[in-house]
């Protein structure tokens, strides 16, 4: 009877709390795609093949997801292999430090990247004091390039994180066992070690596939409207047009057969983990001649990653960076912001604090609760639970976004008359997926011997949450609540959606608006764009100080 009624308050509260804000703007997609004023239209899902600038835009955003995934490879692999393998001095800080793009808002770094790239920016302006160019070249005009550079050193540590695991996992005792039976160094690699490794490296890259093909700040910021994601964003504007639900459901397919290969994928990784604690991994000591590479080829890509960000540092203390290799210096644009753009500046701020609490709020309590019902209760149907669950984590942001839009207009929660209902739900079911991969982590970790006893003694289960569960988890409920505090904080794809009111905008929607002004409108977007880069950048501290080597298995489908 226990089980029963567990399972039943489990499913029950997922479906008041999933139902209306994932199953139900979904289908609303999935409904406006096939049909028009109310009339079954299945056609319509032919469209992008019948219109050129949607199969342009299609095209488009299937080859920058390629090449951003290619590009993360050629960084990841090596400096996974480098982390994994080898040991010297100061491993831990930059090891470490390859993360840090990851935590960083894409959009902004495209801001910075943009000021940089201009036809009067620090580029030209080196190449042309240097003598390689008499007339400066328009890099901007290469909106393409510029996306996948910003996206490939944004999400290769989603890589890193799955491959330099997948690398540790390996028992050295199977390679050893090839060796001893005569295999070279090239037979092991291509026979035991690289497909323990691909399960790892599959789930990763599928991520940052996904990641950049519904990437759409980072577009916008370059102004390259020949992409899904912007056409889509460009749609929200007429709700009776039936292209956007029709992008959105082509983007939503490809998500969700790359969200079902990696999780096959990842059921499939327990080959690479059969001998796993009997031996240590492969570890050894760098050589003298093997440092100054490895340490050379951590600066280039943390130098090459953090560049954009530095940027947009520099540009937000400049009053007049053009056809200049530093700046004229000023902190006016600070004062700007809190100043002359106060009422706005601070209004997104507010609004960005208030939507990331509210939705942390929700995600901690939630993801708590379905994580102890996961791995400590007997709930029917626990696999379709979990992957219910964690589907938000596949579902591209840009399409759960555009479908709370097209479902709560007219509505009470109506986004056009209030957005922040709607971005405080977004943001949470959004990120519910990182608190459940964290709790769940405290709880698998932590025996469940001290709670049969407190059952024993006589305590109810809820005097057993509180009093035992609660205090053996409470790093990993912290963890949880930053993380998803952090990511709503800066959240991309739902402001720029969902904020229609242009009054009333979260902090990334603000800077985006920012960055389109002018009188200097670049600079005061830098500004703000720092304010958020120092709010993550304090907040994922205290997360990885939480949760540690774990934190990467919460950017595993």
């Amino acid at each position: 009877m226990k089980k029963v009624s567990l399972s039943v308050i489990t499913w029950v509260l997922c479906a008041l709390f999933l139902g209306p804000f994932l199953i139900y703007p979904v289908g609303r997609v999935l409904l406006g795609a096939i049909s028009v004023g109310g009339q079954f239209t299945p056609s319509l899902i032919l469209l992008p093949i019948q219109d050129s600038v949607a199969r342009e835009g299609l095209r488009n955003a299937f080859l920058i997801g390629v090449a951003v995934t290619f590009l993360a490879t050629i960084i990841a692999v090596p400096l996974a292999y480098i982390a994994a393998r080898l040991r010297f001095p100061g491993k831990p800080l930059l090891t470490g430090l390859l993360l840090v793009p990851l935590l960083l808002p894409p959009l902004v770094g495209a801001v910075g990247l943009r000021q940089m790239l201009a036809r009067e920016g620090i580029f030209n302006t080196l190449l042309l004091q240097a003598g390689v160019l008499r007339q400066p070249i328009d890099f901007l005009l290469m909106a393409a390039p510029a996306v996948v550079l910003v996206a490939a050193f944004h999400l290769y540590p989603l890589i890193f994180l799955n491959l330099s695991s997948a690398w540790a996992n390996i028992d050295s005792s199977l390679e050893e066992a090839g060796e001893n039976m005569g295999a070279g160094t090239g037979r092991v690699l291509r026979t035991i070690t690289l497909p323990l490794l691909w399960p790892g490296y599959l789930s990763g890259a599928l991520i940052v596939f996904v990641f950049a093909l519904t990437d759409l700040g980072t577009p916008l910021i370059f102004n390259f409207k020949r992409v899904t994601a912007v056409q889509i964003f460009d749609a929200r504007s007429d709700v009776t047009n039936p292209m956007g639900y029709v992008l959105a459901v082509w983007l939503m397919a490809v998500a969700v057969i790359i969200f079902w290969i990696a999780r096959r994928t990842t059921d499939s990784n327990h080959i690479a983990t059969v001998a796993r604690g009997t031996r240590r991994a492969r570890e050894t000591d760098a050589s003298a001649l093997q440092l100054p590479l490895i340490y050379g080829a951590f600066a280039l890509i943390i130098g090459l990653a953090l560049l954009p960000h530095l940027g947009v540092v520099v540009a937000s203390f400049a009053k007049d960076w053009t056809s200049t290799l530093l700046p004229t210096w000023t902190t006016e644009n600070y004062g700007r912001i809190f100043g002359e753009h106060g009422g706005y500046a601070i209004s997104a701020i507010k609004i960005s604090l208030l939507c990331a609490i509210l939705s942390m709020t929700i995600d901690v309590i939630a993801g708590a609760a379905l994580a102890w019902a996961l791995v400590r209760g007997k709930v029917w149907g626990r696999g379709v639970l979990d992957t219910l669950a964690m589907l938000p984590l596949a579902l591209p942001g840009l399409i759960l976004a555009f479908g709370l839009l097209v479902s709560f207009v007219g509505t009470p929660l109506n986004p056009l008359v209030n957005a922040i209902p709607l971005l405080v739900v977004s943001y949470a079911i959004r990120r519910l997926p990182y608190a459940l991969r964290a709790v769940s982590s405290g709880l698998q970790q932590t025996s469940v011997s001290l709670e049969e006893a407190s059952l024993n003694l006589g305590a109810s289960p809820f005097q057993t949450v509180w009093n035992i569960t609660r205090p053996l988890v409470s790093a990993n409920l912290i963890a949880a609540a930053l993380l998803t505090f952090a990511f709503a904080v800066l959240e991309v794809s739902d402001s720029l959606i969902l904020a229609v009111d242009p009054n009333t905008v979260p902090l990334a929607k603000a800077i985006y608006q920012l960055s389109l002004g002018l009188s200097g409108g670049t600079y005061l977007a830098c500004a703000l764009g720092v304010i958020g880069m120092l709010l993550l950048s304090a907040t994922f501290l205290l997360v990885n100080r939480l949760l540690g080597k774990q934190m990467g298995a919460l950017f595993r489908i």
